[in-house]
């Protein structure tokens, strides 16, 4: 009895040994595909002042297939403190880092009531400020931060922006990657087209 293999066999050889090359590109396409959707939610949903943080939040891809792996996040230092807050207990931020916030929503003392329908006064401080006046505000504000943390037991400046982008891209990130096996399939069974 001898078996004979045909030419079906000769193509499905072929496509089987350019599958991992053909997967490699499809999974990169996919993650970065991923990626730009989590990043789109990601700047629309960061709080903003000057636009430093929206800004830089970029996704990036490492590694070789199999073991691909995307990250998405902000580029900024302080990223993580507004995604997870300072943890309660720990030193209050530096007032230092506080100093442009401040000259930036400076509000001057207002004396009297404020009319009706009428916003309080908001505006960058003035000449007639002080360093050591917008220092102690900086102060200020970095102990209520910490104040703020240790009476609520957690983060006092956690305005999470990844994590809700993450969740409510997680459906279209499965279902691209699910597709990913079955053109596979299609593929190799000589049905579909290149992955």
């Amino acid at each position: 009895m001898s078996i004979q293999l045909g030419p079906e066999w000769q193509q499905f050889n072929t496509r089987l040994q350019g599958t991992p090359a053909q997967m490699e590109r499809d999974i990169r396409r996919t993650l970065g595909q991923s990626l730009l959707w989590i990043e789109a939610d990601a700047r629309m949903m960061a709080p903003r002042d000057q636009g430093r943080l929206k800004g830089s939040i970029n996704p990036k891809i490492t590694g070789t297939y199999p073991n691909l792996v995307g990250q998405v996040g902000p580029g900024v230092t302080y990223g993580s403190f507004v995604e997870f807050g300072r943890p309660a207990g720990a030193k209050m931020p530096p007032a230092s880092a506080l100093i442009g916030w401040v000259r930036r929503h400076w509000r001057p003392a207002f004396i009297g009531p404020i009319p009706r329908g009428q916003l309080r006064p908001r505006r960058t401080a003035g000449r007639n400020v002080t360093e050591d006046q917008v220092l102690a505000r900086a102060w200020a504000v970095a102990r209520a931060i910490k104040r703020r943390a240790d009476r609520a037991g957690r983060a006092g400046t956690e305005r999470p922006f990844m994590r809700p982008a993450f969740h409510r891209n997680l459906p279209r990130i499965e279902q691209a990657f699910a597709r990913i096996g079955l053109r596979t399939v299609a593929y190799l069974a000589g049905t579909g087209q290149r992955l």
